[in-house]
C-alpha cells in the first residue's frame, strides 16, 4: 500500500504510460514538477495548448498547427518524391540529414499481426490515393530494420509493384563508427549487398 495520495499516485501511473519510461523515472518527473510550480503551470499550459491546436496534416498525416504542414505547404519540396515513414520522429531523423527535399507519408505505424496492427490501421489507403493525385515518380521506403518495418515494407512494395513508379529503399550497412568484428551478420550481408561503386 503506497503512503502517496491518490493525485500524486494517478500523476505517476500518467507519465508511466509513456514509452520508454518506467515506474521510477516517472515517479522522479512528478517528484522534480511539484517542486517547480511554475513549469507544472508552463507544461499544463503547453499541453492543453497542443491538445487544441494539433492535429493530423491531411496530405502527409504529420502533426501540425496549420491547415498543412511546414514541409507538404513548401514549395520548393519536390512533391513527386515520397518517402514513407512510420512516425514522427523517423521525419525528424531524416530532415536533420538535410539531404531530402522530397515529401513525407507518415503511416503513423507499422504492420504487426501479433499486436492486430493491419493495414487499414495505417494511412495506406490515403498513400495510395496521394500518390496518383501527384503523380508520384518515385517512392522511398524508410522504415525501420525491424521484423514489423520489413512485413510492412514488402506489403507496400507488393502493393505498388504495378504503380509507374521507382520503389525504392533505404540502403542499409554498417552504421558510422562501427566495427566490423562487432557487427551482426545480417547487416554484414546487407552491407554487401549494397555495396556501391567508388
Amino acid at each position: 500500500m503506497s503512503y502517496l495520495p491518490d493525485f500524486i499516485q494517478k500523476l505517476i501511473a500518467e507519465f508511466d504510460k509513456l514509452p520508454g519510461i518506467g515506474p521510477k523515472t516517472a515517479s522522479r518527473l512528478v517528484f522534480n514538477l511539484l517542486h517547480r510550480p511554475d513549469d507544472v503551470r508552463s507544461l499544463a499550459q503547453a499541453l492543453t495548448e497542443a491538445q487544441a491546436k494539433v492535429h493530423f496534416c491531411p496530405e502527409c498525416f504529420n502533426l501540425t498547427d496549420d491547415a498543412l504542414c511546414s514541409i507538404c505547404s513548401n514549395p520548393q519540396r519536390n512533391k513527386t518524391i515520397i518517402c514513407i515513414v512510420a512516425s514522427n520522429q523517423d521525419v525528424e531523423a531524416m530532415e536533420k540529414t538535410g539531404e531530402f527535399d522530397g515529401v513525407y507519408h507518415l503511416l503513423n505505424g507499422l504492420l504487426s499481426p501479433l499486436e492486430g496492427i493491419t493495414p487499414d490501421q495505417l494511412t495506406i489507403s490515403s498513400l495510395l490515393k496521394r500518390l496518383d493525385k501527384n503523380n508520384a515518380q518515385e517512392v522511398i521506403l524508410a522504415l525501420d530494420q525491424s521484423m514489423e518495418g520489413e512485413a510492412t515494407s514488402l506489403y507496400l512494395a507488393k502493393l505498388l509493384k504495378d504503380k509507374p513508379m521507382t520503389v525504392s529503399q533505404l540502403a542499409r550497412g554498417i552504421p558510422m563508427g562501427a566495427n566490423i568484428e562487432y557487427t551482426d551478420e545480417v547487416t554484414l550481408s546487407s552491407a554487401l549487398q549494397n555495396r556501391k561503386k567508388m
